[in-house]
């Protein structure tokens, strides 16, 4: 097995875990911050940014940079349109990311909860997940192509 196709299996696993934390974060943990009294929301929140860090920030970002780079190492099997597929879900998750749900967060420990901010970062919560599911989802149908003997 070549370097392109072992890129392909790990950047594949790590792109399912992804989605796995994602879809949790979306379904359970974000909802939940609507049900933490006012008065605790700061410190709720603080505590679940520690613990979130190893598990989801850590796996995260290199996800998404590793899909942006997919493109230039992937299979050779593996049509550029997908790998372009692949590319745009990190660029997308990464920009959601940076661009508004960090911001959502440090609103949300600074002000405590508040709907707008909540709403922000519902919303950035939905695109990164929905990017991550495209390009987990791309990744996996890559397989056939890269690993089928011509």
């Amino acid at each position: 097995m070549d370097p392109s196709h072992v890129y392909l299996l790990v950047v594949t696993g790590l792109a399912v875990y992804v989605v796995g934390i994602s879809l949790m974060t979306t379904q359970v943990s974000y909802p939940l911050y609507a049900s933490v009294p006012a008065d605790a929301f700061v410190a709720y929140h603080a505590r679940y940014s520690r613990r979130i860090q190893p598990i989801i920030i850590a796996p995260g970002f290199p996800t998404f940079l590793a899909c942006v780079v997919f493109p230039f190492v992937r299979p050779g099997s593996v049509s550029v349109w997908a790998g372009a597929l692949v590319a745009a879900g990190g660029v997308v998750a990464l920009g959601a990311t940076l661009s508004t749900a960090i911001p959502a967060h440090v609103r949300l420990q600074r002000d405590g909860f508040t709907p707008a901010h909540y709403r922000r970062l519902r919303t950035a919560d939905v695109i990164r997940t929905g990017a991550c599911v495209l390009s987990a989802a791309v990744l996996i149908a890559c397989f056939p192509d890269a690993f089928t003997p011509r």
